[in-house]
């Protein structure tokens, strides 16, 4: 007796015989109800220009895209220390990252950060996370 294929196996067929990412093949399989053959069929369609639009990226391009995406956006935010709108420190979200990590993994550091957030807390300080894209992302050409 032959085993049904796991939904794993069928999006890997798909993956391999079209060229196409683990979410495209996964939408094309829903699509198709879980008929591999059928999701073939639609997909050669689709690349041929008749049916279903369908939007090919390479395998894993849609996951890299929206890590790059989510990079930019984080490089051109800034964290900001207030107090009633007069701001106290102002800081890129890349280098406030880097600084509460390295506090975070020194244990007397990190005591006295969280009694420092206390305190900022009781005294009605705000932390204020702004982005601004100063330098529009170009994804034709990959620059800035």
């Amino acid at each position: 007796m032959i085993e049904p294929l796991t939904e794993l196996e069928k999006v890997d067929i798909l993956r391999e015989r079209m060229g196409i990412g683990y979410e495209e093949a996964r939408n094309a399989l829903n699509l198709a109800q879980g008929d591999v053959v059928k999701a073939l069929d639609d997909l050669d369609k689709a690349q041929k220009g008749e049916g279903r639009v369908w939007e090919f990226k390479g395998p894993g391009n849609g996951m890299w895209d929206g890590i790059r995406s989510s990079m930019v956006n984080i490089s051109h935010s800034t964290i900001s220390l207030k107090r009633h709108e007069n701001t106290i420190v102002s800081l890129s979200a890349p280098l406030g990252l880097a600084l509460a990590y390295t506090v975070w993994r020194k244990p007397s550091l990190r005591m006295l950060a969280l009694l420092g957030a206390v305190g900022a807390a009781i005294n009605h300080f705000e932390l204020e996370v702004s982005s601004e894209q100063k330098y529009p992302y170009d994804e034709a050409t990959e620059e800035f």
